[in-house]
């Protein structure tokens, strides 16, 4: 028997070392050997949960509980808590099956409501909501139904408790457009200001009178989505543990009259990390830089995944506001503690050169993060042995799946995991699901955010005008928080009047200030010109003026934007100040440089206030393109929003993204040198580089497509010819041959990213 094994063993070695077939994740040229000795790799075998729980490492002071495990819950990706504490779950079911993600177009995920009906703490009840659905990323709870979204569509299906009723309605058709599935939108978490925010998307919901109605925002992040109680949006991507929005949502953005982007968001702390187990199994784990040649850990983040900022006291009043952000691949969850810097949100990891929570157990798989009404941390892990997809998987990391036998079980698993302070009991459950409007108010002063903002959402929801006085009463308290909530309640009921605004700008907190002048843009033109001498009169902060130049400019007014140049004379070195004021000027841009007749001069100001008028003046249509040459752009075009998923990283608009790819429109890298974009193109880039005068550093290397088996020179051909004459661009089309040419001139760079200095 003995002998058996060892001929196995010998076999299974013997096929991990025979070349396999080519990973769309490979890079020809890189050397994936791994420079881990096999003797400190763990081995990773499917614990049961009274193993699991042994092999987590927990900041001190910490207890952590499971709350549901298999066979109550199956590949967890996504959580809401109604109104009554039970959660609402997407699961991920199909996700990577196998190594190859075989059947992941085989629609068997589901949507389930699991029950604690014992008040133990663990669950004991599960109800199969929606079932047969095709990977669900993203769920949203109404009093009457859910928004929940697949691999492409977002839906509205109404409900009746914990049963579908009638047909699914279709409320986004392209909400998931393009890309994989890593980098599909996802999540759907409610503002402060009523609306309902994504991850990965540049989209945002709001139901009006029945009907859902859809607005452009700023695209963020890539896997989960959380708000601070002020309202400010945080979120990240794979490589980038956390970054976090400076002001409200769409206070400069909105006016296309000119190319603006505003610097709201930035990288809050570094995303360095510390596993506490050997992790070879990373994809770009033969890499020095990814895992260290001294312990053999992750050095960075590389698959950082849902967050939630904790807006409770059940971990102790100095973890309140504390981000946690989920790391699948390093198997913990980071803390980074947060607060305002100057014009940006500054953060630290509260737990220094250790983790929050980290495992021994290489199938532990955080991938979201939640602040519960019973005042604890969830954690959802999909316990899952494969975390990456099919699409970048490596060879490499092929052969570390296989050697440990990641592959299986396939399905079948997951956990939801509770973490309390030892010394701070479970709070009690909430029952707010058949409560009355003027009995949800008091719930807006709760400490627990949760409960604020369910509180808030329910009072919105059911539409009752009848409570305004005692929102009035709250707003004109000294309830810090609850004040807030009372101020966008009154704003998504359209009680909110002018003297309401007015009496916040006579407080001491330049937040509430700064949330009432973002509400007032909701306010009719009668109440807005109606707040102006009080605007004009306030003595605005360095946040607050942001909000002041915005709600001015949108007024429009001669003496709203008199006092909008006062404010821009005063405040206007604040990049923001001046995108807000542009934001709120659109189409009215001609007036106020009439106005301001020159006494505020600003280069950046009256570049987009320049362009923004030539807009409106131009008659000369642009050039028309065919045969062809039309057929490539149309050709590029399908390939950039698809399977090339350039989308992902450079937008739909071309404009870039924060943190991912730098712009496209307009950029001297595109409509300039041929031979330079083309090596691009096939080879990938990795920044810092400068476009059109500025400096760009995405975190992570742009890919090249030469190494794609998928993509074929017409192919790239086809994309550089989108590209070049898209948006505003105007350049000529690029030829297959030309492509194939380059292909062969460049074929020792490999599919090496290269650097500016190389390309000069």
């Amino acid at each position: 028997m003995c002998f058996v094994r060892l001929i196995f063993r010998a076999v299974l070695l013997a096929l991990l070392a025979s070349p396999l077939v080519a990973q769309q994740g490979d890079r020809k040229g890189h050397n994936m050997a791994s420079f881990v000795p096999e003797d400190v790799i763990p081995p990773a075998p499917f614990l049961k949960i009274e193993e699991a729980l042994k092999a987590f490492k927990l900041a001190p002071g910490f207890v952590i509980e499971p709350v549901a495990t298999e066979p109550f819950v199956d590949m967890p990706c996504m959580m809401k808590f109604d109104s009554d504490g039970r959660m609402w779950i997407c699961e991920l079911v199909g996700y990577m099956p196998d190594i190859d993600g075989t059947g992941e177009d085989i629609a068997q995920g589901r949507i389930v409501v699991l029950s604690d009906t014992n008040g133990d703490g663990m669950v004991d009840q599960r109800v199969v909501f929606l079932d047969k659905l095709l990977l669900p990323r993203s769920l949203y709870l109404l009093d009457d139904g859910i928004l929940w979204a697949n691999q492409e569509s977002l839906f509205f299906q109404k409900r009746s408790g914990l049963k579908p009723v009638g047909k699914r309605v279709m409320v986004d058709e392209e909400y998931a457009r393009g890309g994989n599935v890593e980098h599909k939108a996802n999540s759907l978490v409610l503002g402060l200001d009523n609306w309902i925010y994504n991850a990965k998307s540049d989209r945002r919901y709001k139901k009006v009178k029945d009907q859902w109605v859809m607005e452009k925002t700023r695209f963020r992040g890539q896997w989960g989505l959380d708000r601070d109680d002020y309202g400010r949006l945080f979120h990240n991507s794979n490589s980038t543990l956390l970054v976090g929005d400076y002001t409200f949502p769409n206070i400069a953005f909105g006016n296309p009259n000119a190319k603006m982007k505003a610097g709201i968001s930035a990288r809050v702390s570094s995303n360095r990390v510390w596993p506490i187990r050997v992790t070879p199994g990373v994809n770009r784990g033969y890499q020095r830089g990814t895992i260290s040649p001294e312990n053999y850990k992750l050095i960075n983040a590389t698959g950082a995944s849902g967050l939630t900022i904790f807006r409770s006291n059940g971990l102790g009043e100095q973890l309140y506001g504390t981000a946690f952000i989920t790391e699948a691949t390093g198997n913990l969850v980071k803390a980074i503690s947060i607060e305002d810097g100057e014009g940006a949100i500054v953060g630290e990891h509260t737990f220094g050169e250790k983790e929050f929570l980290a495992s021994t157990d290489e199938r532990f798989r955080p991938v979201n993060a939640y602040t519960a009404p019973d005042n604890s941390l969830y954690i959802l892990d999909m316990y899952h042995g494969i975390i990456q997809h099919r699409t970048y998987v490596t060879s490499y990391l092929r052969k570390q799946i296989m050697s440990r036998g990641l592959d299986k079980p396939a399905n079948g698993h997951g956990r939801i995991y509770r973490i309390r302070h030892k010394n701070k009991p479970r709070g009690p459950a909430p029952r707010l699901g058949k409560l009355s409007a003027d009995d949800l108010i008091p719930y807006l002063n709760h400490p627990n955010g949760w409960w604020r903002d369910t509180a808030q959402r329910l009072i919105v929801e059911r539409g009752n005008t009848q409570s305004e006085n005692r929102l009035v009463e709250v707003l004109e308290s000294n309830h810090k928080l609850g004040r807030l909530h009372a101020l966008w309640c009154l704003e998504g009921l359209n009680l909110l009047k002018a003297e309401h605004v007015a009496f916040t700008l006579k407080s001491d907190s330049e937040k509430f200030s700064s949330s009432a002048l973002m509400a007032a843009l909701s306010l009719s033109q009668r109440e807005k010109n109606s707040l102006v001498p009080a605007v004009a009169a306030f003595k605005a902060g360095a946040e607050s003026s942001i909000y002041k130049a915005r709600l001015l400019a949108d007024t429009g007014t001669s003496k709203a934007l008199e006092a909008l140049v006062s404010t821009l004379r005063a405040n206007g070195s604040n990049p923001i100040v001046k995108e807000a004021a542009f934001t709120g000027l659109k189409d009215r841009e001609a007036v106020f440089l009439g106005i301001n007749n020159g006494r505020f001069n600003n280069s950046s100001l009256d570049k987009w206030l320049q362009e923004a008028l030539q807009k409106n003046l131009r008659k000369v249509a642009p050039p028309k393109i065919k045969g062809q040459h039309l057929a490539s752009f149309q050709r590029g075009e399908k390939l950039y929003m698809g399977r090339a998923a350039c989308i992902g990283c450079h937008g739909a608009d071309g404009a870039g993204l924060d943190n991912l790819g730098p712009p496209l429109d307009g950029s001297d890298w595109v409509t300039g040198n041929t031979t330079r974009l083309t090596k691009v193109l096939l080879h990938g880039l990795q920044g810092p580089i400068i476009v059109s005068g500025k400096r760009y550093a995405p975190p992570g290397a742009m890919p090249g497509l030469s190494m794609n088996p998928t993509i074929s020179d017409q192919d790239i051909a086809d994309i550089l010819t989108f590209t070049r004459h898209a948006w505003s661009n105007r350049s000529n089309q690029v030829e297959e041959s030309f492509v194939k040419d380059s292909r062969e001139r460049n074929k020792t760079q490999q599919g090496v990213p290269y650097k500016e200095s190389e390309l000069n």
